[in-house]
């Protein structure tokens, strides 16, 4: 047996992560590589009887030479790529639901840095779990490559998309919306859609730019909002809507320039949807305030809490038939009327269409969540490879009286008046902690008892709260 090259074992592990592929472009991620994970995702693809993968990309400098080598790799496997060009990662999820190919590959790498890019494949509609993920790795490293001579093709399916959304939702009257695309890939779809649905536009930043000049296109951060809400108050909008780098979440603004959580997004299309599902489950992460499933259960609703990340999201949505799933970070699921896939672009839509059939402002239809103290996620930096160790430790000395500890995505311990959250980040070299009370005095001594067990684990540790 030949000794493998050594190459194989430069493929750096920490770029196949819970439900994507995802590192610095050129570094951690150049074209050599790309091909090569190309090929073992088409690889994968035959194995599972799919002979055609749909593919995508976003603005990112470093996406037409990758995307390039994707196609490449995907068609070194003999399976057949069809490129869908420049598009939003929820135009590709509309692909696999309506043209003849149900599988697919988007080069993305969401909200990350500029200098980052990465991958999401998508098997039959579904986006691989970190099992599967894994799978493509050990291809790479061992070098099990399906051999061929695939086909390319190519899809024109952004005016379709267009055409579907504005045949699927309708605004009783019109209404000024200001979009902010951050210079990323939702430019291409966000204002012509809003403007065919009637609404009068207010584009920022509506070119594509790779460099993420004017901001970071991620809207969960607020000083990524702060050139929005000015705008939509100084315009008098009726509200804004900001995307992240691949379109599959969004941020909101009401009229008053206040950032609206996705929690608020959540309790709104529940209002609309769960009437005509009653007593379906509705799917939300364990980053969610336990305001949202009193408010799904007082609807008729049953909450249920899954662990946070989109495919493990989606995979719940499949498995309780739910209708509307959602993240705190806000991926935004709605199977009503539509597919069930998170798509920002979408559910600011179905939002303009709740808040047009209103005559109440967004501050008041989205405002049912702001009571009570809150962080926002708070993050203590730790070495990759440490994250999930610490995690572990953690766990194990969970103890925590007269509270219900929760343990399927970190450690959660909810009391009668507060709840308080620590995870290992999906995607950063990070703990995630978030806290919340009924006053500042419990949101404080809720975070001392979790101060005191990272302390424990580690006192070199440095809690950000």
């Amino acid at each position: 047996m030949s000794k493998r090259p050594a190459a194989k074992a430069s493929v750096p592990a920490e770029i196949f992560r819970a439900y994507d592929i995802r590192g610095i472009a050129g570094d951690e991620l150049d074209g050599d590589l790309v091909r090569r994970i190309g090929q073992a995702i088409g690889s994968e693809a035959l194995a599972l009887g799919i002979d055609t993968l749909l593919a995508a990309r976003d603005g990112r400098l470093s996406s037409p030479e990758l995307f390039e080598a994707l196609g490449a790799g995907i068609r070194a496997s003999g399976c057949n790529v069809v490129s869908l060009g420049i598009a939003p990662t929820p135009v590709l999820y509309f692909a696999t639901h309506t043209s003849p190919h149900d599988s697919g590959v988007m080069m993305t790498a969401s909200h990350n840095p500029s200098d980052y890019n990465g991958l999401k494949p998508v098997f039959r509609r579904t986006s691989m779990d970190s099992d599967q993920i894994q799978q493509i790795r050990l291809r790479v490293e061992q070098d099990r490559f399906a051999q061929g001579a695939g086909q390319i093709g190519e899809l024109s399916i952004l005016e379709d998309y267009l055409r579907f959304i504005t045949d699927n939702v309708r605004l009783q009257r019109p209404l000024k919306v200001v979009i902010d695309c951050a210079n990323a890939v939702p430019a291409v779809v966000a204002p012509a859609l809003f403007e065919r649905l009637g609404c009068e536009v207010v584009a920022l930043h509506s070119e594509l730019d790779g460099n993420f000049p004017n901001h970071h296109p991620d809207p969960t951060v607020g000083e990524n909002l702060a050139e929005l809400c000015r705008e939509v108050v100084a315009g008098k909008a009726d509200f804004g809507v900001a995307f992240d780098g691949d379109g599959d979440r969004l941020g909101l603004v009401d009229e008053t320039g206040t950032v609206i959580e996705a929690e608020s997004i959540l309790q709104l299309l529940a209002e609309d949807i769960l009437p005509r599902y009653p007593g379906a489950d509705i799917v939300y992460d364990v980053k969610c305030s336990t305001r949202l499933p009193r408010r799904i259960r007082e609807l008729g609703g049953k909450p249920c809490m899954r662990r946070s990340g989109h495919s493990f999201m989606k995979l719940a949505m499949r498995e309780t038939g739910a209708p509307l799933g959602g993240e705190l970070s806000a991926h935004i699921f709605i199977k009503d009327r539509w597919f069930g896939f998170d798509d920002g672009v979408y559910a600011a839509a179905r939002v303009a269409e709740l808040l047009a059939a209103r005559s109440e402002p967004a501050s008041v239809a989205l405002g049912a969540s702001r009571e009570g103290c809150r962080t926002e996620e708070l993050r203590l930096p730790v070495p990759e490879a440490r994250k999930f160790p610490l995690m572990d430790a953690i766990l194990e000395l969970a103890d925590f009286e007269r509270a219900e500890i929760i343990k399927i995505d970190g450690l959660r311990v909810e009391y009668a008046d507060g709840w308080g959250l620590i995870r290992a980040s999906n995607t950063t070299p990070a703990l995630l902690c978030r806290f919340e009370a009924d006053t500042q005095e419990r949101l404080e001594a809720i975070q001392a008892d979790f101060r005191e067990l990272i302390l424990r684990v580690d006192d070199s540790l440095q809690p950000p709260f």
